[in-house]
C-alpha cells in the first residue's frame, strides 16, 4: 500500500508510473498534492485512493469540481493543510 506525498510534482508522476506497471503489487490508497487539483483529480480517478489532501482549504472546491469533470463518483476523504 503506498500514501504518495507530492503526486504531481516530477517524482510523484513517476512514483504513480511505477505503481501503474506493478498494479499488481501497489494499492495506492493516499496521495497529497499542492495546488495542481486539475493533475489530482486525473490521479484520483485512476488509482481511487481513498483519502486526499491539498496544501491548502482554498483549493478542497476547485478539487470537488475537477473530480466531478473527471467522472469520479466515489470521491475519496479530502483533507487540507496540516491535518
Amino acid at each position: 500500500k503506498i500514501s504518495l506525498l507530492g503526486s504531481t510534482g516530477s517524482i510523484g508522476t513517476q512514483t504513480l508510473d511505477i505503481a501503474e506497471e506493478h498494479a499488481d503489487k501497489f494499492e495506492v490508497v493516499a496521495l497529497a498534492a499542492g495546488r495542481n487539483v486539475d493533475l489530482l483529480a486525473k490521479q484520483v480517478k485512476q488509482f481511487a485512493p481513498k483519502m486526499v489532501a491539498v496544501q491548502s482549504a482554498d483549493s478542497i472546491e476547485p478539487l470537488k469540481e475537477a473530480l466531478k469533470a473527471e467522472g469520479v463518483t466515489d470521491v475519496p476523504e479530502i483533507l487540507a493543510g496540516n491535518e
